[in-house]
C-alpha cells in the first residue's frame, strides 16, 4: 500500500505530466488564425460533420478510425485534436 506521502508525490507527477502534453485552446486558435500552427490538427467528428465545415488544414481522424489509423501518424510531428458534440 502505498503512502500518502508517496501517494501525493504520484499525482503531482501525473498531473504535470497532463498539462505538459495539453495545449490550451485560446493559444491552438490564435496560431491557427495567425497560420503558425506547428501541430497537425486532427477532426475526430464523423465525416460528414467534416465535410460541412471544419478548421482550415485539419486532417479527418474520426473517433472511431482513430485506433487503426493512429499508427500511420508520424511520430515526429505534435497533434492537436478537437471534436464536438451536440448535447
Amino acid at each position: 500500500m502505498l503512502t500518502r506521502e508517496k501517494e501525493r508525490e504520484l499525482q503531482k507527477q501525473f498531473f504535470q505530466a497532463k498539462l505538459a502534453s495539453e495545449k490550451q485552446k485560446v493559444d491552438v486558435a490564435k496560431k491557427v488564425k495567425e497560420g503558425k500552427g506547428d501541430f497537425v490538427i486532427l477532426d475526430t467528428r464523423d465525416r460528414a460533420s467534416y465535410e460541412k465545415e471544419h478548421i482550415p488544414g485539419a486532417v479527418s481522424m474520426p473517433l472511431d478510425d482513430v485506433a487503426k489509423l493512429s499508427a500511420k501518424l508520424d511520430r515526429d510531428k505534435e497533434y492537436v485534436t478537437y471534436c464536438w458534440h451536440s448535447t
